[in-house]
């Protein structure tokens, strides 16, 4: 018990523990004010079994369960349920820096370098959309789990052989919670497996513990949504071409233009840069060719390793599922940290290659600090946009049940010749920042959210369908309502 204390008191003495909170405050503190992506919608207008169910049907049970223990056992509103979540976002992601800090510098002995390698690995371009999504609580907690995990895998590198079954146990929590985060497991352990592997012997057998730890529990996550749950992601044809081509465009689309987080090309450039520091430094030390090779192999085994975690689970969804996004994506946009660590655990460095290192990672991380904040703000800005389109449809509705007497009850949703997934003029990456009247099952969710109208959808007007794609609006317009007896039919831009 007494030690316990100490290292409480020694946690809450730690100055790192109030650098990493001002840190995730800085990034993420904008989402203080409650916000909504089109799936929040859903939540907190769906049914509470039938939005469990839904979870559960995805793999995600910790996501699930905790939506029912806050709704269902203790009642617990919207917003109330919105700070709840992002609160423990915040808590997950300060300790997530924390304990991964802990781990960083017990290799790296400079301070400054150790925080901004937690920072780059952890707070990484792809983060902010995991804040995005009212279960932002969960999915960082996956990434905690994660850190958590790689802390056993060291220990079981180091000799202790009963770790490994709590790392196994902590990566089948972070898959039940979000499996777009837990390739990180296997991103961070790369780093270890060169540590640890003195011969080749060695490097396969870490190799493989690292593999089953992360694939164990992802399988078992597949066959509870496959055959249990029966998800129609995992339930559909997979066609292996058309797999891999989709597969192929979406990792250009993650490396060249990050999904549009940040500029074009930056982060590819990042990682070239570093990549050269790798190759510089192995090429001028004094050690025989064959180290100086294993040492620059080291690098690109990191690279593709951390791309295999993040882009082969996609190969296991139906063909038309495949989706690559940055909150699925998030393993890989922790490689500019990763390849800082492999440097520094490496090599002894200069003062002045140190000191270049430190002005591109600092440099990086303003330019993303800045595209979180630019995204943020169009995220607020969407959503009362979205909000005002929803209050006027809910006056044009009750004019016409005033002048006419009737009720609308059913809804049936249209196209205009090209919808518009995001407003103009706002920032959009993926499913981030998109209009919720681009999604026909979002419509039914915000109206019922925002005006209390459960509306039922039926099929539509095959004369109105054919009507409304002849037309292409950019704004909301009247003429995209059109009341038929107790029928709301409307049409998406």
């Amino acid at each position: 018990m007494e030690k316990m204390k100490n290292k409480i008191k020694e946690t809450f003495l730690d100055k790192n523990l109030y650098i990493f909170s001002m840190i995730t405050i800085l990034f993420f503190g904008v989402f203080c004010i409650m916000q909504y992506a089109p799936d929040t919608y859903s939540v907190f207008a769906t049914n509470l079994t039938d939005i469990v169910s839904h979870f559960f049907s995805c793999g995600r049970i910790v996501t699930g369960a905790a939506l029912y223990i806050v709704r269902g056992l203790l009642h617990i509103g919207n917003y109330g349920t919105y700070l709840l979540s992002y609160g423990f976002a915040i808590l997950c992601t300060i300790i997530s820096l924390y304990k991964l800090n802990k781990l960083v510098n017990q290799e790296i002995k400079n301070n400054v370098i150790s925080i901004l390698i937690s920072t780059l690995i952890i707070i990484n371009p792809f983060s902010i959309e995991l804040f995005v999504y009212i279960e932002k609580g969960i999915m960082v907690l996956s990434v905690l789990l994660c850190v958590l995990a790689v802390e056993q895998i060291k220990k079981f590198f180091e000799g202790n052989k009963k770790s490994i079954l709590l790392a196994l146990v902590l990566m089948i929590v972070a898959n039940c919670c979000y499996q777009g985060t837990v390739g990180l497991f296997v991103a961070i352990s790369l780093l270890y497996i060169i540590k640890y592997s003195k011969n080749i012997k060695e490097f396969i057998v870490n190799n493989v513990v690292v593999a089953l730890t992360y694939g164990i529990p992802a399988i078992l996550n597949f066959i509870l949504v496959r055959f249990l749950f029966t998800n129609e992601r995992v339930a559909g044809e997979i066609v292996l071409s058309e797999s891999i081509i989709k597969m192929l465009q979406g990792t250009k689309r993650m490396l060249v233009n990050t999904y549009d987080l940040l500029p074009k090309y930056v982060f590819i450039i990042v990682i070239a840069i570093l990549l050269g520091f790798i190759i510089y430094q192995a090429l001028k030390q004094k050690i025989s060719s064959k180290k100086k090779i294993l040492e620059i192999l080291g690098a690109f085994y990191v690279i593709a390793g951390t791309l295999f975690a993040t882009v082969a689970p996609q190969i296991l969804q139906d063909t038309n599922s495949i989706w690559f996004v940055a909150r699925s994506s998030y393993s890989m946009a922790a490689i500019i940290g990763l390849l800082t660590m492999y440097i520094f655990m490496k090599t002894e460095i200069h003062v002045k290659m140190r000191n270049a290192i430190i002005v591109i990672l600092v440099a990086f991380l303003l330019l993303q600090f800045v595209s979180f904040m630019s995204f943020a703000i169009d995220h607020y800005v969407g959503n009362y946009m979205d909000k005002t389109v929803t209050l006027e449809i809910n006056r044009l509705i009750s004019e016409y049940e005033e002048e006419t007497g009737k009720q609308i009850t059913e809804i049936s949703i249209y196209h205009d010749k090209s919808i518009q997934y995001s407003y103009p003029e706002l920032k959009a990456s993926g499913d981030m920042n998109i209009k919720a009247y681009s999604a026909d099952w979002c419509v039914p969710k915000i109206i019922q959210l925002y005006t209390g109208r459960n509306l039922i959808t039926i099929e539509n007007d095959e004369n109105l369908k054919n009507e409304f794609l002849q037309k292409n609006w950019d704004v909301f317009d009247e003429e995209q309502i059109v009341f038929q007896d107790n029928i709301l039919h409307i049409c998406l831009y």
